[in-house]
């Protein structure tokens, strides 16, 4: 329950979400206590500390006077209000998107618009989240129908850009007032936005909490304790990381982690990265060695199913449904699954930080801003204005919330409550921690660079030659950014 000016601490811990302050970092944010609840003009002691996404939501900055005080959150573009969903002309497109978990609460959705819309239709095309990376484009830029698409951060949502395949949404009123404005970064090209970011996840590995309970584990918070809870849990007689190695998607999505606490600085990371997307540096780089260490660190300590290379994504989350894994490496999106496969785990995931040092962590976790919306600039104009208009509904509060609590998935909306969904809940709490923008999209050179990358990483986790394997997949990396 809320009242004016101040919100219980249920209400804050439904509503937190972190907030983008440059384009790879997230400021970190807590939830302030029940005993501290945040009142509109009271002092306040810790800057940054937000109470949600609401439109009534409070944040705590320095006032005109250098005081700390609590002072409206402004999410959107500017002050005003979200507004309503546009009204579209008749006709039908296509919405190409990768989520086949998704498909029965997004039809709620659809069937809702089109219920509102008489004779406007929406149909979903849907491919596997592997399909979609190697066949969207190709299928989409041929295909006038698919008004509306989705496209993952980075290499992705940029070869959609260079294929001018991207219509401007700088001017649609509900991308300045109905979305978190922090959210669209990775939608951005010179300032201009071309893709509303839906989904806000998070890139860190879920943890069967009732399991850690009953076994008196402590979530590992270093790298020894990392190594050393593999070794325990395996004892046990538990798969310690249900990874699965076989899936390149998911496999990759523990690199996030890996490279959040490989450098210095955020600077340096980034440096590091685009020289070996570009072809100046390989992957017998010290600091890529050392890395790759770490990953054969984690298999000879027993992390890792048997036959890692060989364990999919279908069997991982099966495991770990199962309660015959511990830690389910992928992600936020990946709680859904995990409950359609046994709904007895609702409620009993929690999210951990895969923290691959002993000294202080630059970075505690991973977030990431993706399943990216976009209107198709080749469709008609008519098909344009029903995409928009459609996702102008997604992007209302009540649409927005259905599929966050449908789908166990943050979203990037701005009113958005989760209080009907104990997963989201339960793993809300990374929002609290500082948080990298998920540094695996910055190799923009997916075929050429990231995916014999990843496939290097998987293969020296199922015991291939360390060395041997970084020279010969450098090798492969060169020939193909050269040919």
């Amino acid at each position: 329950m809320k009242t004016k000016g101040l919100m219980t601490f249920a209400s804050l811990r439904a509503g937190v979400i972190a907030v983008v302050a440059t384009a790879l970092v997230i400021t970190p944010l807590a939830v302030a206590h029940a005993a501290n609840a945040p009142t509109f003009g009271k002092v306040c002691t810790t800057e940054g500390i937000s109470t949600g996404q609401m439109t009534s939501s409070l944040i705590c900055a320095q006032n005109a006077n250098g005081k700390l005080t609590w002072q409206r959150v402004r999410l959107g573009a500017n002050n005003a209000v979200p507004i309503a969903t546009s009204t579209p002309p008749k006709g039908t497109i296509e919405f190409h998107h990768w989520r086949p978990e998704d498909k029965v609460v997004l039809q709620g959705i659809i069937d809702k618009y089109q219920a509102k819309y008489p004779g406007t239709y929406i149909n979903q095309v849907i491919m596997t989240s592997v399909d979609y990376t190697n066949l969207a484009y190709a299928k989409i830029s041929v295909n006038k129908k698919a008004a509306l698409f989705v496209t993952s951060r980075g290499g992705q949502f940029n070869q959609f850009y260079a294929g001018g395949l991207l219509a401007s949404l700088s001017n649609q009123r509900f991308i300045k007032q109905n979305v978190i404005q922090s959210a669209l970064t990775p939608g951005i090209v010179d300032g201009v936005v071309y893709g509303l970011p839906y989904q806000s996840l998070f890139n860190n590995p879920l943890y069967n909490a009732e399991m850690f309970t009953k076994n008196g584990w402590k979530v590992p918070t270093t790298w020894t304790q990392t190594l050393a809870f593999c070794k325990t849990a395996k004892a046990a007689g538990f798969i310690p990381f249900a990874w699965p190695g076989a899936t390149r998607g998911n496999a990759g999505q523990i690199i996030n982690s890996f490279l959040m606490n490989s450098a210095p600085d955020l600077a340096t990371l980034t440096a590091r990265i685009t020289a070996i997307d570009t072809g100046k540096a390989d992957l017998t780089e010290p600091w890529f060695v050392e890395m790759a260490n770490k990953y054969k660190a984690m298999a000879d300590a027993g992390c890792f199913p048997a036959n890692p290379t060989g364990y999919n994504d279908t069997v991982a989350p099966a495991d770990f449904a199962a309660g015959k894994a511990a830690i389910y490496p992928t992600g936020t999106f990946g709680m859904s699954t995990v409950t359609k496969l046994n709904p007895a785990m609702s409620g009993k995931m929690k999210m951990m930080s895969l923290i691959t040092t002993d000294s202080k962590p630059l970075y505690q976790g991973i977030t990431n801003n993706t399943f990216i919306l976009s209107v198709n600039a080749k469709s008609s104009s008519t098909d344009q204005k029903i995409a928009a208009s459609f996702m102008s509904f997604l992007a209302q509060a009540e649409n927005a919330q259905a599929y966050a609590v449908g789908t166990s998935q943050h979203v990037s909306i701005i009113n958005v409550d989760y209080s009907a969904n104990v997963d989201l809940l339960n793993t809300s709490d990374i929002m609290g921690k500082k948080l990298l923008l998920a540094p695996r999209f910055l190799f923009n050179n997916v075929n050429n660079v990231r995916n014999p990358l990843e496939d290097a990483l998987i293969a020296i986790t199922g015991g291939a030659d360390v060395m041997k394997t970084l020279t010969d997949t450098s090798k492969t990396i060169k020939q193909g950014l050269t040919s």
